[in-house]
């Protein structure tokens, strides 16, 4: 949320500029050095935001090949046959084709069935 905070500043900042320079309180040199100055501050702090973010979803994606890993490890059989539940929890959605099937499991992995 600071980010973000930082970010609204900035640009209100630059809000200001933009009105001091069309009033006339402002020559275009100094300007254009300001402006350049607050967007590269605004840029660098959304790079920041969106590697914060990425990290945030590679760790979700991380948690959840984990569960994965943990189940299929503490089983004490072999899936033999087809299991409901198991089926519900590890499926996040199915992708029909016209010759294949992809099941979209927990932790982004997408098998292929073909039909």
């Amino acid at each position: 949320m600071d980010i973000h905070k930082e970010i609204a500043k900035l640009r209100e900042q630059n809000h200001v500029i933009a009105r001091l320079r069309t009033k006339g309180f402002m020559d275009e040199s100094k300007y254009q050095e300001q402006t350049k100055e607050l967007n590269n501050k605004i840029r660098n702090l959304q790079a920041e935001l969106k590697k914060l973010t990425r990290s945030d979803d590679e760790d979700d994606v991380l948690e959840q090949l984990d569960i994965l890993v943990d189940y299929f490890e503490k089983r004490e059989h072999i899936m033999v046959s087809f299991e409901p539940e198991t089926f519900d929890s590890m499926v996040d959605k199915i992708t029909a084709n016209q010759n294949d099937l992809t099941f979209h499991l927990l932790g982004g992995i997408e098998l292929k069935e073909k039909i």
